[in-house]
């Protein structure tokens, strides 16, 4: 009977171990899961996205590492030496967002009496999701390139198109949203997003061909399926809107950034940056 006892008592004890052993796996799993996303997307927090990078110099080989993070009010680049620049959104004049890759161009006079403003280019380890990219035009306001669209949000309608280029081009796919136009492309570097505040104009000489016109960048697309001219009407419609919606701030008026809406009107009360953009070409 004794043996019979401790037989049991040891099966009772086996069974408890393997219990809390089987019950801490998907913590330990979930731990590894999350750390690997944490690697592979950058570390995201409400209004806040960091990831490693690498401030490019001249000559090209060399370059500052550190970290650049991505916030509502701007980007701050920490070097591993300790060096803090901030950039708030206000003060950069245009960018440049890619998954892997963001230039900034500032107001700032470059050095030694050089044409032209400063500008700051960094490589990033971690790809910038979407919709990072997404608040951070939101918050310069002014138009921009950026090459992160989201293919998840939804659209009104999608044309299967080929963008023309001197290397050949690219296959992919024109998406109408509420809010701008993207092309998504399994060439990464050719995809392109565009809200109405990045478009000039578009044209389409007839249903199989769009010119789309932006302040830093033109394509041209050869469409797959014809354009129908309602949705071409409401697509140049929504930039004229969005143009005539940004009030002209007279001179000697207190300016508000674009950020500030009115709850009433549901536009921005600030200076015109379309308007500052056509002056300047």
């Amino acid at each position: 009977m004794l043996s019979i006892h401790w037989t049991r008592s040891r099966w009772i004890a086996f069974a408890l171990l393997t219990a809390i052993a089987v019950s801490g796996l998907p913590s330990s799993a979930q731990t590894a899961e999350q750390k690997h996303a944490a690697e592979n997307n950058g570390n995201t927090l409400p209004g806040r996205w960091e990831t490693p990078a690498r401030e490019r110099r001249m000559p090209l080989r060399t370059g500052i590492h550190g970290t650049l993070t991505v916030n509502v009010g701007g980007i701050t680049f920490r070097s591993d030496n300790g060096r803090s620049q901030s950039w708030p959104s206000v003060a950069i004049r245009t960018a440049l967002v890619a998954p892997h890759r963001m230039v900034i161009k500032t107001y700032v006079n470059r050095s030694l009496h050089r044409p032209g403003e400063r500008r700051y280019e960094f490589d990033l380890t971690n790809a910038i999701p979407a919709s990072v990219a997404a608040t951070f035009a939101d918050g310069v306001a002014r138009p921009l390139q950026s090459s992160v669209p989201d293919s998840e949000a939804s659209a009104i309608a999608a044309i299967p198109a080929h963008h023309r280029s001197l290397t050949g081009g690219t296959n992919g796919v024109l998406r109408f949203r509420q809010d701008g136009i993207d092309y998504v492309t399994p060439s990464k570097e050719d995809s392109r997003t565009w809200r109405w505040a990045d478009l000039q104009t578009l044209s389409n000489p007839d249903p199989y061909h769009l010119f789309l016109f932006g302040y830093r960048d033109t394509y041209t697309f050869d469409l797959k399926a014809p354009l129908t001219q309602a949705l071409f009407d409401s697509a140049s419609d929504a930039i004229y809107g969005h143009n005539l919606s940004l009030p002209v701030v007279a001179p000697g008026t207190a300016s508000v950034h674009p950020s500030d809406k009115d709850s009433s009107l549901g536009v921005a009360q600030g200076s015109n940056p379309q308007g500052a953009e056509i002056r300047e070409k």
